[in-house]
């Protein structure tokens, strides 16, 4: 556990080190939406936020915070177990920090058009940051799944208190039941984040079955890449795939730019956001 975690901060300085090298590579690509997850990173590095964007990353931190004084019990009964979690604990250990909220967001508004769909809605934080973006956008949706019918619950009373309904979808149940018909729908994504199941085996069929999905160019997110070495594995492999143009290693996420139509030398880039 110590060699792996001194590995990781031997190699996030390095990154660090790096950095502004790695920007100015971006910039030269001239890639619309590699420039657009770049400017979403820098602008958060900067903390030059706009009164709006304080105001909106303050509501979704409040919501965390009432979350994190709940003591309601979340049964996970769905997948056979007879474990209870407090709302509280849950949000400790299975939500997405500010900073990742924030990325997020940043990139989800600058999309002019943002058709977002979310594996694993969890308590709906990193939704809450989404659908604030989204919100403001005359087109655009976010759709979302989960799989615990309590956590969907609250879920989504929280996202109905953010915009109306027709802004988003909340698929509840097991993914081996609402993943085959959100396939069949006729809904497409230009931003995907899978946030679901973090294994090898369950990354690589969402993203894979995905595919199909997708209008093209579109951004794929992958939370927790670095979390284990099958989940490593499962980045490393994705990331070859023939239609990723480009990838970046936040470490903490990963984020592919996939377009079907790009037959060119793949670029993948190393950026620094928090440990």
């Amino acid at each position: 556990m110590l060699l792996s975690k001194i590995k990781k901060h031997i190699f996030l300085t390095y990154v660090r080190l790096r950095q502004k090298n790695t920007i100015k590579k971006i910039y030269k690509t001239n890639d619309r939406l590699l420039r657009l997850i770049l400017e979403s990173f820098q602008k958060l590095k900067s903390g030059n936020f706009s009164s709006e964007e304080i105001k909106i990353f303050g509501k979704c931190e409040s919501y965390r915070s009432q979350l994190l004084e709940n003591d309601d019990l979340i049964s996970f009964e769905v997948f056979n177990s007879k474990k209870k979690i407090k709302v509280k604990d849950v949000c400790k250990k299975a939500t997405s920090p500010p900073s990742w909220g924030r990325l997020l967001y940043f990139i989800t508004d600058l999309m002019k058009n943002p058709n977002f769909l979310e594996i694993g809605t969890n308590l709906g934080i990193s939704g809450s940051y989404i659908l604030e973006a989204i919100k403001k956008k005359e087109k655009g949706k976010l759709i979302t799944m989960e799989g615990v019918p309590m956590l969907s619950e609250i879920s989504h009373k929280r996202f109905e208190e953010i915009t109306s309904r027709k802004k988003f979808k909340l698929y509840n149940g097991l993914y081996i039941d609402t993943f085959p018909k959100l396939l069949k729908s006729k809904q497409y994504f230009n931003i995907v984040f899978i946030d679901g199941n973090h294994n090898k085996k369950s990354t690589l069929h969402y993203y894979e079955k995905l595919k199909s999905k997708l209008d093209f160019p579109a951004i794929i997110i992958i939370d927790d890449i670095n979390w284990s070495n099958g989940m490593k594995s499962a980045w490393n492999s994705i990331r070859n795939d023939s239609m990723v143009k480009f990838s970046i290693d936040f470490y903490k996420m990963g984020i592919l730019i996939i377009d079907n139509k790009y037959h060119e030398t793949k670029q993948h880039f190393n950026l620094f956001l928090t440990y």
